[in-house]
């Protein structure tokens, strides 16, 4: 099955790709790989302090979506 992964971190990036994979518990992995690795790249130097992905199925209609935020505050 085709899977597509948006993923939202500061900017939109709609995936019209897609990537093949067995089913919908696979794309939920592939989903929750990705949250951290486009994370590190994006917190905190970006401004940015949440990052989300979308899968959307083989119909394009978003069946899962996983996000990361960062909440900083100064104790002092």
């Amino acid at each position: 099955m085709r899977f597509y992964f948006d993923v939202k971190n500061g900017n939109f990036s709609r995936d019209d790709t897609g990537t093949e994979l067995a089913d919908r518990s696979a794309a939920r992995g592939e989903a929750l790989a990705v949250l951290a690795p486009i994370a590190k790249d994006a917190f905190p130097e970006n401004g940015v302090n949440s990052v989300s992905v979308t899968v959307r199925d083989s119909e394009r209609k978003p069946i899962f979506h996983a996000s990361l935020a960062l909440v900083e505050d100064w104790i002092d």
